[in-house]
């Protein structure tokens, strides 16, 4: 079996993330004002809701904007970051126009990378191919996902 070809493709803030953690948190927000409107008075429990929801939210706000941004690329035997973080990519989630990866740097970091077909459309197939084959490191029964 042959890797697969070279691939270079961009990375960045994901539209898609930002729409899901605006949606569970739109959710959370609905859920406490439901709550909030179904009692008399509000207690300790409402007041230690909203902090807990606020502090979730702004950490997930903080989260995405520090989401890494550049390139990422396959030379068809490693991936990096930008030509300076090495390490095997995983795939956690495959939702088609978009995937959740995992890149384990050599160091022991980790970076977590929405990728999103809209960013480049022409070599979406390219990287899905790099990061499904075989010979991709990363790439093992332990990760979940089949090709």
């Amino acid at each position: 079996m042959h890797s697969a070809p070279a691939v270079t493709y961009p990375v960045g803030r994901s539209v898609f993330h930002a729409g899901l953690l605006g949606l569970t948190g739109l959710i959370g927000a609905l859920a406490a004002a439901l709550w909030w409107v179904q009692t008399d008075a509000p207690s300790w429990r409402h007041w230690l809701f909203m902090a807990s929801w606020s502090i979730t939210g702004w950490i997930a706000l903080t989260v995405w904007r520090r989401t890494p941004s550049g390139n990422l690329h396959w030379d068809g035997h490693e991936w990096s970051l930008n030509q300076v973080v090495r390490g095997p990519v995983t795939v956690h989630l495959d939702l088609q126009c978009c995937l959740l990866t995992c890149m384990q740097t050599d160091g022991g970091g980790r970076y977590w990378l929405w990728l999103e077909r809209r960013r480049d459309v022409g070599n979406w197939h390219a990287l899905r191919r790099a990061l499904f084959s075989g010979n991709s490191p990363g790439r093992g029964s332990d990760t979940g996902v089949s090709a």
